[in-house]
């Protein structure tokens, strides 16, 4: 029996799942945007540079509470990035473990990372006999997981371009399995709009600037228990 690597990636995201990614993914942006502009000291350019980032974290602190909800039946859990000082939502389904990152595009790859890299070693291409099929059955005894990218990116004003599964490849900007979610829904005549929500919940701004608080904290204490340690 043999399996396509898209037919691999989705039977851990199925379709069923991409409506609610894409309205956690349409909101987190939202999230983020308020939260610059109604920040004082992120009304500025710093604020402007710092606008991805803060939109991944959104991103990835609306899918963590979705998946811990139940709202999405994939599990996930913060981890700490030991290659670096930051943390990383890891989500869990099926075989794969995957990661929320931006990108400028559809098909563009994100800003590389050691992490990232080590993560990709999973989806070593020389296991299969052929670099497009891979048979299920060395999947389910050779590889032990296999690693995916949750990857998005929005306009200026919040309205989403892309919000795409990906499977890379580990050491060439290629990849096995790839779909654009956002795309794929529109085309099927779906009523989601990529644009951002006329109206945020209260509380779940309350939340998120809560848990940018926390963030912040976090890592305060951590330059300082380092500085302790010189």
């Amino acid at each position: 029996m043999s399996i396509d690597f898209d037919q691999y990636l989705r039977s851990a995201f199925p379709e069923k799942t991409d409506a609610t990614v894409i309205r956690n993914v349409t909101l987190a942006v939202a999230l983020a945007d308020d939260l610059r502009r109604n920040t004082p000291w992120l009304i500025n350019e710093i604020g402007d540079d710092l606008q991805g980032n803060l939109r991944r974290a959104a991103a990835m602190w609306r899918l963590g509470q979705a998946c811990n909800d139940g709202e999405l039946p994939f599990s996930a859990s913060e981890i700490s990035n030991k290659i670096g000082s930051s943390h990383l939502l890891l989500i869990k389904s099926g075989a794969f473990e995957a990661h929320v990152v931006r990108t400028e595009s559809s098909g563009a790859f994100p800003k590389d990372a050691p992490i990232r890299q080590d993560s990709r070693v999973t989806n070593e291409p020389t296991l299969f006999d052929d670099p497009k099929v891979v048979r299920i059955v060395l999947v389910e005894k050779d590889i032990e997981k296999a690693y995916a990218w949750l990857m998005f990116n929005a306009t200026q004003i919040g309205a989403l371009t892309h919000v795409c599964w990906g499977m890379p490849l580990p050491k060439k900007n290629k990849f096995l399995a790839h779909f654009d979610i956002l795309r794929l829904a529109m085309s099927k005549g779906s009523p989601i709009d990529p644009g951002p929500p006329k109206k945020l919940d209260p509380t779940e701004k309350l939340k998120f600037k809560r848990a940018v608080e926390e963030e912040i904290e976090r890592k305060k204490s951590g330059r300082k228990d380092t500085n302790k340690k010189g």
